[in-house]
């Protein structure tokens, strides 16, 4: 071969090795947005400046995939399956990695006690995922309904798929189920609340009285997440939301930005998830208008 036949050739597959590299899901950032702009703030990459994101309907999506979601008689975690059309479920090697993890399940209690948690589940070779619950959750939780939405990307599309299941966890007689909440929401703000309009929610967050001021720490790659859950039985579906690095986010008592193009009308739950040392979680019930 000629030299400049060989140059011709590595050029060519140089050229094909970086669209296909383009092709790759990103590793840090989820792709549920409308646009996508990681920025780098200390040396950390944060996933997104003014990402909009968009509330979805797994099942009306009709992605090519189905969720089976249980959990175990221990009550402290659970198992799933992500089933293609033809049965056979989808095994880790068949995942790539998106925003940190090659799995993403928000898991949301519906019944019984208000509670949502973020979960990664680990893989094992017949394709069943496990999870177990965070202990400050599963204490004293009466049980109830759940519902479960999935976030994956598969190696061969390149594209998000989502899957969305419920689920039932044994009742629990409890006395008064315990708070799941550390810190507290002392303001919560919208540009707009019209649906349709894409609308800025700013979420104040404290300390409780007493404490220390409230700092956050790096999430998954972002100063923390944010996740709208529609009404269970009539507008079943969620946005995934980053906030938008406006400076607020990095003082005291701090102020998450999060973008978002509102749902249809009707009144929805927002958990915010944070970390200032541990994982909390923050409820924010918005209402939406015509």
């Amino acid at each position: 071969m000629s030299p400049l036949r060989q140059s011709l050739v590595l050029t060519a597959v140089a050229v094909l090795g970086f669209l296909a590299l383009r092709r790759l899901p990103d590793t840090h950032c989820a792709l549920l947005h409308a646009e996508h702009a990681p920025v780098v703030v200390d040396g950390i990459e944060f996933c997104g400046v003014n990402e909009e994101a968009n509330f979805y309907s797994p099942k009306a999506l009709r992605f090519p995939v189905r969720l089976e979601l249980a959990f175990a008689a221990t009550r402290d975690g659970g198992s799933l399956k992500l089933l293609g059309e033809d049965g056979r479920p989808l095994l880790a090697h068949e995942l790539a990695v998106s925003h940190t993890r090659k799995l993403h399940l928000h898991l949301r209690q519906v019944t019984g006690r208000p509670g949502y948690v973020h979960l990664h589940p680990a893989p094992s070779e017949d394709g069943t995922w496990s999870f177990t619950l965070p202990a400050w959750f599963a204490a004293g939780n009466p049980g109830g309904r759940f519902q479960a939405y999935v976030d994956f990307v598969t190696v061969r599309s390149s594209q998000v798929q989502l899957a969305e299941a419920t689920a039932e966890l044994d009742l629990l007689k409890v006395a008064a189920p315990p708070s799941s909440t550390r810190n507290v929401v002392r303001d919560a703000t919208f540009t707009t609340r019209q649906t349709g309009q894409s609308a800025m929610i700013r979420v104040t967050l404290a300390s409780p009285a007493g404490r220390p001021p409230l700092r956050l720490r790096p999430l998954m790659g972002s100063l923390g997440h944010a996740v709208l859950f529609g009404d269970p039985d009539a507008r079943p579906g969620y946005a995934h939301m980053h906030p938008s690095l406006e400076g607020g986010e990095f003082g005291p008592d701090p102020t998450l930005s999060f973008r978002l193009r509102l749902p249809p009308p009707g009144r929805y739950d927002l958990w915010v998830n944070i970390d200032d040392g541990a994982e909390d979680y923050l409820l924010v019930p918005i209402e939406v208008t015509p």
